[in-house]
């Protein structure tokens, strides 16, 4: 998984020169950071917004911040957009190829269970609920997979348990729902309740058609992204430490991850939206600023994340 790599990556960031490489799957990347000031640069600083320009050591020490603080926002933004994008590659592999999932849901069954059971029997459609199992087992970021007919109905949620606790059986009224309809393509929803534990997600929509060259809308494979798993992946890097807090921002300015939590059932609960370093990640920028967060002077370092149809926000933020 990509999220084990990163903690690795960032750790050697705290040494004196950086040298790291990233795989892909067309060539590698590498990246080199100094953490000193070359004489040549020394009394020269960024402007940095928020901060008053001037030759003092104290800035130039700031300068240096930024650009570790902004290189450590670039590699993490990036690892958490593949993350989140080879999660949804797997849910479209299964949708849009030969697969169980490809064939027609039975609704004739779904008819007679769907008020007693909230969608198929356990042993029913077995092959499609091995695949969500599947995708569950090596997928982490993913708390239920389901599966869904075009006109909402539940047909299925993996773990089953999670389904016969539903007691909403229609979701054709969801935004993701409408949304991946009118696309044609995945779709992520805002950040929503969860209809049996109350807690937060994003719902993540892809479309599923017949493959047998008329390519009707048959059925939408659901998956919720889960957020204490992301959580407790952020407080887990090596180099966070009592000053520094990574916080995981949705469009809304909602934090869906937050390394500063205590706890493992993480529940998003702070806004980010009024801060001038998420209003520029999401609108596709990064860089460095300063400013108040609960009344405290903070140094943010900000990146975009792309979050399927959606633009998030990483927020490096360093107490000054």
């Amino acid at each position: 998984m990509i999220l084990g790599l990163i903690s690795t990556l960032l750790l050697i960031l705290l040494s004196g020169i950086i040298l790291m490489s990233i795989p892909s799957s067309l060539s590698t990347v590498v990246y080199a950071q100094e953490s000193t000031v070359s004489p040549s640069l020394m009394g020269v600083t960024r402007n940095i917004p928020g901060l008053a320009t001037s030759n003092s050591n104290s800035n130039v020490t700031l300068s240096v911040i930024s650009d570790d603080q902004e290189l450590k926002a670039k590699l993490l933004a990036k690892d958490l957009e593949d993350t989140i994008r080879d999660g949804v590659s797997a849910l479209e592999l299964v949708s849009n190829n030969t697969t169980p999932m490809t064939n027609p849901p039975d609704i004739a069954l779904l008819k007679s269970t769907i008020k007693t059971l909230h969608g198929i029997p356990q042993n029913a459609d077995e092959p499609k609920r091995k695949l969500a199992q599947d995708i569950l087992s090596k997928y982490k970021i993913f708390q239920y997979v389901a599966y869904q007919t075009p006109s909402g109905n539940v047909y299925f949620v993996e773990p089953y348990a999670h389904q016969v606790k539903l007691h909403t059986l229609n979701f054709a009224f969801r935004e993701q729902s409408k949304g991946v309809i009118a696309s044609k393509k995945p779709y992520m929803s805002n950040v929503i309740a969860n209809v049996v534990t109350g807690r937060p997600e994003a719902v993540i929509d892809v479309p599923v058609y017949l493959q047998n060259g008329n390519k009707s809308l048959i059925g939408i494979v659901k998956a919720a992204l889960n957020f204490t798993y992301f959580d407790q992946f952020l407080r887990s890097l090596s180099f966070i430490d009592s000053i520094q807090r990574i916080v995981l921002v949705d469009h809304n300015g909602t934090a869906t991850a937050d390394s500063s939590s205590s706890n493992n059932n993480y529940v998003p609960k702070d806004s980010f939206a009024n801060l001038q370093s998420f209003k520029n990640a999401i609108a596709g920028k990064s860089g460095s600023l300063v400013e108040s967060v609960n009344g405290t002077k903070v140094f943010v370092s900000y990146h975009p994340v792309k979050a399927v149809q959606r633009i998030w926000a990483l927020l490096l933020m360093k107490i000054i």
